[in-house]
């Protein structure tokens, strides 16, 4: 486990790599909001 956490801080000590892993995490979070909100309509539209 801390050699698993000592490489992912040398991972993101590289500034693109950083840059890649905020833009993941961003399209992650589009798409979690995305699914929730099409839950939401399907949810209200269904029932």
């Amino acid at each position: 486990m801390f050699a698993y956490l000592r490489t992912l801080k040398n991972f993101l000590r590289d500034p693109k790599n950083f840059h890649d892993l905020k833009d993941f995490a961003r399209a992650a979070a589009i798409i979690l909001t995305a699914t929730a909100i099409i839950t939401l309509i399907l949810r209200r539209w269904v029932a």
